[in-house]
């Protein structure tokens, strides 16, 4: 199920994923890079028990909430977090909706396109920055940009963000869709790898890395050097939960910013602690997911205020979704963002978000 089709699925029978449980190791008893801003906001949470859907299973995309998890930090905010896996079959924004989980990871699209149609629901922290996905050729095939995609076999994943990338790409370099031979992409790369397919869309954070440890040797397209401005994930939840349980929504936004400063700040500790997660990927794996996934954390508005959501950057995204035709009306920014709780975070550590620094 793509999240397009989410946007649809509100109700019915849902039923949860395994949790991810925090009784792993912790990783070594480093200090947290901050300190009381990781606390829930004053006076207890309205509520303890909370859950959060990530949008995969566990790797460092997400390394921000099991850090969090793990080493304790959604307790000292006074929350009892459980944290889920997301698949095709378990879609945040329908889950979250309907009241089955309370958090979720997804896309900034997603949340505009939700609005649109009514969804009340509001992204609380853009976790990154800029948008993860590129489109993956082999190196020598003589495909340097996207005007050398025509003629060319292309994997889309029909329906997806990716999808909404891949569109707007083409837009922005004035490539005819008509002119190339697109096929169904799948999270299996053999197709490409076996060169049946000239142009496949990845993750950056890690795609790239499995196909060279396949032995391929691969190049990466990327949207945003052509003037496209996506952005990736997002934390968000309904409004009426932040509304009737604004210090929850404190804490938990507090407590997730504070497992993101760590992961960013003592990287090799949080590989391990990732590591623990999902046994199948290597190290050496983790480290090239970690480096590219900061980057993404860092990007932009990220690099001063981590989570923040920059007004431009959203106003600027919207646009290419009215001008693909998937938005029909503008969604005011203040409706689909709340920036309070990130805001609040920061100044706790000193730091005015979204303004510039006052000269010292």
């Amino acid at each position: 199920m793509t999240k397009f089709h989410a946007l649809t699925l509100l109700v019915g029978l849902l039923v949860l994923g395994m949790v991810v449980s925090g009784g792993c190791g912790l990783p070594p008893d480093t200090p947290p890079p901050d300190g009381p801003a990781g606390e829930a906001a004053d006076g207890a949470p309205e509520v303890r028990d909370v859950s959060m859907r990530l949008q995969w299973f566990p790797q460092y995309q997400f390394a921000g909430y099991l850090v969090a998890k793990v080493r304790g930090y959604y307790d000292e905010a006074g929350l009892k977090v459980s944290i889920f896996p997301g698949s095709p079959d378990f879609v945040p924004l329908p889950l979250v909706v309907s009241g089955s989980d309370t958090f979720g990871s997804t896309g900034a699209d997603t949340i505009l396109l939700a609005r649109q149609k009514g969804i009340e629901v509001v992204a609380l922290a853009t976790i990154f920055q800029t948008s993860p996905v590129g489109f993956m050729v082999h190196r020598g095939s003589g495909i340097e940009q996207p005007q050398d995609f025509v003629g060319r076999t292309v994997g889309v994943f029909y329906g997806d963000n990716v999808e909404t990338e891949y569109r707007a790409l083409l837009s922005a370099t004035g490539v005819d869709r008509a002119a190339l031979n697109e096929v169904p992409a799948q999270f299996n790369m053999e197709p490409f790898l076996s060169r049946r397919v000239d142009v496949w869309p990845v993750y950056m954070t890690d795609q790239p890395d499995l196909a060279r440890r396949s032995g391929a040797e691969v190049d990466l397209i990327v949207a945003r050097d052509y003037g496209v401005v996506l952005m990736g994930d997002v934390l968000f939840a309904s409004e009426a939960f932040v509304r009737e349980h604004p210090a929850a929504a404190q804490a938990f936004v507090s407590a997730t910013l504070r497992g993101w400063e760590y992961a960013v700040t003592y990287q090799n500790e949080a590989v391990s602690l990732i590591a623990e997660y999902d046994p199948q990927l290597s190290l050496e794996h983790l480290k090239f997911e970690a480096t590219e996934t900061i980057n993404l954390v860092r990007y932009g508005a990220g690099e001063r205020c981590l989570g923040w959501s920059d007004r431009e950057t959203w106003e600027a995204e919207q646009q290419q979704l009215l001008d693909l035709g998937l938005l029909e009306a503008p969604v005011a920014f203040d409706v689909a963002v709340d920036n309070r709780f990130v805001a609040e975070y920061h100044r706790r550590q000193g730091k005015t978000c979204g303004e510039p620094e006052s000269p010292e």
